[in-house]
């Protein structure tokens, strides 16, 4: 099957993205409203890469944040944050760093690392530091204890960033498993996540 940006908008990956945005956007309005120090808006995104590839799932983030921005214009510049998860997710699926655990751990490492530093430039250079988001309590702290600005917020980002990359991708993972493997199958990167036995079958 052949992958890239030429062949991934298939039919059935394009049906995807709105689901994806839908995710991302309830996931951002149940943390904005709660005022929660950490997202869960990027599981669409990790979804849609992870199965459609890396250029689906960097439409389907900045799509995302764009729907939220209509809300809440502060979400739009995050879309930098989307777009990298997109991007990286999408590639590590590619090449099957979710087929074990330690491809899982090493790509959640890096995707944290990413999206911590896209999160901290924005904040820091579209914000000045502060975004009225719940992880502003942190950067607050580390403010407080004498450090900088740019190491306040990447640290903050680095924290809450963590738990953010592991419930986002370990809800997507799931759902990823309960997708029928006659559906996985049409796209892409979905014959990854079916098992052997499944597969024979399809």
């Amino acid at each position: 099957m052949k992958r890239g940006i030429r062949y991934d908008f298939g039919l059935q990956a394009l049906m995807l993205v709105p689901v994806g945005v839908s995710l991302n956007v309830v996931g951002y309005q149940l943390c904005t409203i709660l005022k929660l120090p950490v997202f869960i808006d990027q599981i669409g995104t990790y979804l849609v890469a992870m199965v459609a590839g890396p250029w689906v799932g960097l439409v389907t983030g900045l799509l995302g944040n764009i729907v939220n921005g209509m809300l809440n214009p502060v979400a739009i510049p995050f879309g930098l944050v989307s777009v990298s998860i997109g991007l990286f997710a999408g590639y590590f699926s590619r090449f099957k760093f979710f087929k074990n655990i330690l491809g899982m751990i090493v790509a959640c490492i890096i995707l944290t690392i990413v999206s911590a530093g896209a999160a901290a430039i924005v904040t820091v250079f579209m914000f000045g530091g502060v975004t009225g988001a719940g992880t502003d309590l942190v950067t607050a702290a580390f403010l407080a204890a004498g450090s900088q600005l740019w190491n306040s917020v990447f640290s903050t980002n680095m924290i809450t960033g963590t738990i953010n990359t592991v419930l986002n991708f370990a809800i997507s993972y799931l759902i990823i498993k309960r997708i029928p493997p006659r559906f996985l199958i049409k796209l892409n990167y979905g014959a990854t996540y079916i098992k052997k036995e499944a597969l024979k079958h399809v």
